[in-house]
């Protein structure tokens, strides 16, 4: 039931949380209130967990997440409010309105920093929901992740083919030319393209080293080669649409996604032989880019000529950081981007019929929003995801299939390609992509309880299977022959006390002894009747 709540969740987010205004749209609230039951789920499954096995620190940081939109709303005494930095034109629209200095909170903009603290219901329930699953089941979530990332590529293909007006195009302020799938923003698309090609990677390369071992036979086990053809197929399309979405960094961060994926392959410790991950990886990419010169080189090549909006950037960049650095060290509230850039933009960087809805640079406008804290939380992300990527590539952990290590390796490298992607863009302020940072994180985390069995040590690791045969038997063989000891006179009352004989029964003949053990010894002397026994 966890686990159904989780899929059902995960599925609702990359499907409707396309749009980048959080609170603006019925999706977002709809997306919200159906992830509340999942973080209550989360958390009652949290507590009941052992101390030893609760993520602590994990817990903390989630905790220090949510702390600051909500310390952003605490009202504060005039006092207090009118003396932090860049406070002093409300403190004018007071006194042009004639009104008294009322209880404010630290943001400018307490309406939007609700709406943003509400957004981090759908990642924190995701995170949390894949944290306390078992591995099997962030397996399955892996794949629901590639099938919704297929689902979008073929729409992304119908949208092109029915034309800008199409009313496959779910977002009315969209790239009406291009391949967007769920999104409103091409960017965004590519974003999870590259992300759902490296989680094809790793189950591709799963699928193809059991076949390397495998080569010299003349036919491939069905079981072995279904999977196989799939991830191949997946990661063909995925490439090619990619080319389609026409997304400059999103190529980009593609191809840095292909390299990390070989690295998964290199780093697996499988023997191989014949068909490599690498010759799968070099095959599917070979082929996507046939396709991309077949339809959309000269798009491709357009795309990176002159555009307006990447001149745009260089002063959203200036104005952001300029702001930021007028309300430190506290920021001006999560959500406040939009009214107060309105207020530091000069005139000349002003785009007709346009307006900066995102600053296209995530960690600015993270330091503009939340000050220190921000750039604090930031930096302890940081370290946690460089010593978690560390252990993973390194040594592997101890009980960790083969697969599961792929795909955790698999997450170390999307998260950091979508916090590039942040430099230059805005995909984390999607509820899709933020619930796909969410799931990459939690897959870097070993599982709280283990519900499979003992036998999950990696396949490279373990010893051979060897079938029973019964020539492996080897029948005992006695270097003298035997003879049954004789009682000691203290233990032969105890002995005829336990088991009497019958009259004229020497001791040890009720017992059937083996036939070679008898037939190596001397025979019984005869009995009174002179027969022998």
């Amino acid at each position: 039931m966890f686990f159904a709540l989780c899929s059902f969740v995960l599925v609702c987010a990359l499907l409707l949380g396309g749009s980048a205004r959080a609170g603006f749209f019925l999706s977002d609230t709809l997306l919200q209130l159906l992830a509340l039951p999942l973080l209550l789920a989360a958390v009652w499954r949290l507590s009941d967990l052992a101390s030893d096995k609760r993520p602590t620190g994990v817990i903390v940081f989630c905790f220090a997440i949510v702390l600051v939109p909500l310390l952003q709303l605490v009202p504060l005494p005039p006092s207090i409010w009118t003396a932090l930095p860049h406070r002093e034109t409300i403190v004018e629209v007071y006194t042009l309105l004639g009104a008294k200095l009322t209880w404010r909170p630290l943001s400018v903009a307490p309406y939007a920093t609700w709406l943003s603290l509400l957004s981090l219901l759908v990642p924190l329930a995701i995170f949390l929901g894949t944290l306390l699953l078992d591995d099997r089941h962030r397996r399955l979530l892996s794949l629901i992740v590639i099938g919704v990332g297929v689902i979008s590529v073929f729409l992304g293909l119908a949208q092109l083919a029915t034309g800008q007006n199409s009313w496959l195009r779910f977002y009315s302020y969209t790239n009406p030319t291009e391949a967007v799938g769920f999104f409103a923003n091409r960017n965004h698309y590519a974003a999870l393209l590259y992300s759902v090609t490296l989680f094809a990677a790793a189950w591709s390369i799963n699928a193809a080293l059991p076949e390397a071992k495998e080569a010299h036979k003349s036919r491939f086990d069905t079981a072995s080669v279904v999977p196989l053809i799939a991830g191949f197929t997946v990661l063909v399309m995925v490439v090619a649409a990619q080319t389609m979405a026409r997304s400059r960094a999103g190529l980009g961060l593609t191809i840095i996604a292909l390299l990390g994926a070989y690295a998964i392959a290199v780093a697996d410790k499988r023997s191989t032989s014949g068909l490599t991950p690498s010759k799968l990886l070099i095959g599917a990419t070979a082929l996507a880019v046939i396709f991309a010169v077949q339809f959309a080189l000269y798009r491709i090549m357009a795309r990176f000529a002159l555009d307006p909006l990447a001149d745009a950037r260089v002063p959203f960049a200036r104005t952001t950081l300029e702001a930021a650095q007028a309300y430190m060290p506290f920021g001006s509230g999560m959500g406040t981007f939009v009214p107060v850039y309105a207020s530091f933009e000069k005139s000349g960087d002003i785009i007709a019929n346009k307006y900066a809805n995102h600053a296209h640079n995530d960690l600015l406008q993270l330091w503009l929003e939340t000050g220190i804290a921000g750039l604090a939380l930031l930096v302890m992300f940081a370290i946690w995801w460089l010593r978690r990527s560390l252990t993973l590539w390194g040594r592997a952990p101890f009980g960790k299939r083969d697969i599961d290590l792929a795909l955790a390796r698999a997450a170390t490298i999307i998260v950091p390609l979508l916090i590039a992607h942040s430099f230059v863009d805005y995909p984390l302020r999607t509820a899709a992509m933020m619930a796909v940072m969410a799931f990459a994180c939690a897959l870097m985390i070993e599982p709280p309880l283990r519900q499979e069995s003992a036998q999950t040590q990696p396949a490279s690791e373990r010893p051979p299977f060897r079938p029973f045969t019964p020539e492996g038997l080897v029948e005992p063989t006695l270097s003298a022959p035997w003879s049954p000891p004789s009682p000691s006179p203290e233990a032969a009352p105890a002995a005829s006390a336990a088991a009497p004989r019958e009259k004229g029964q020497r001791w040890g003949e009720d017992i059937e002894w083996p036939a070679e053990w008898r037939q190596s010894g001397s025979p019984p002397p005869p009995d009174k009747d002179g027969k022998k026994s």
